[in-house]
């Protein structure tokens, strides 16, 4: 009789493992930072919507919460703070707050949604994002070029894997590396 083998199915991750397991390329988007002397300097982020789905798959759409507080800073300026609650085993809820000012695009929503970002971070979400190097594009741009965030895509699995990697990355707009003249 033949055997039959089993595959071992991945580990589904919950709870703060899965908070602060490290970001996949899906997760994270590039934004143009400062054009200056024909460079473009990017850096990577993670949206709110991506936040919510990591607390939805650690802890279900019910075992966490978020709370949010406009804080006035006089002169009509106002920042937001975020709390993302969590349900632990015993029905209490813990909580972690961090807060962002108004954004030059959209100030309430970029705040709302910087503050919720930052409150993730307090939870364990994204942390990587720090430890990425400073990437370059050369050329002054208004987005970032497709074919650089196609090249992106492995830095995430890199930062995962602890690979070394160099401070700085200056890339063309077509993706390739930029080599400094020697």
């Amino acid at each position: 009789m033949p055997k039959t083998e089993r595959t071992k199915e991945p580990k589904e991750l919950k709870g703060l493992e899965a908070l602060t397991a490290p970001l996949t390329a899906s997760e994270i988007e590039w934004k143009v930072q400062v054009n200056k002397n024909g460079k473009t300097m990017i850096a990577p982020y993670i949206d709110s919507r991506a936040v919510m789905s990591r607390f939805d798959r650690a802890f279900g759409p019910l075992g966490w919460q978020n709370q949010l507080k406009e804080v006035s800073l006089g002169d009509g300026e106002v920042a937001w703070l975020c709390g993302i609650g969590v349900r632990t085993e015993s029905g209490e809820w813990v909580w972690k707050w961090d807060g962002a000012g108004a954004s030059d695009l959209e100030p309430v929503k970029g705040g709302i949604s910087g503050a919720m970002k930052r409150a993730a971070t307090q939870w364990g979400v994204g942390r990587e994002l720090y430890n990425y190097p400073r990437v370059f594009v050369t050329g002054e741009h208004k987005y970032v070029p497709f074919e650089v965030l196609k090249r992106l895509e492995g830095l995430p699995a890199a930062i995962a894997a602890g690979r070394r990697l160099p401070e700085v990355i200056t890339l063309a707009p077509d993706g390739s590396d930029v080599r400094k003249a020697a």
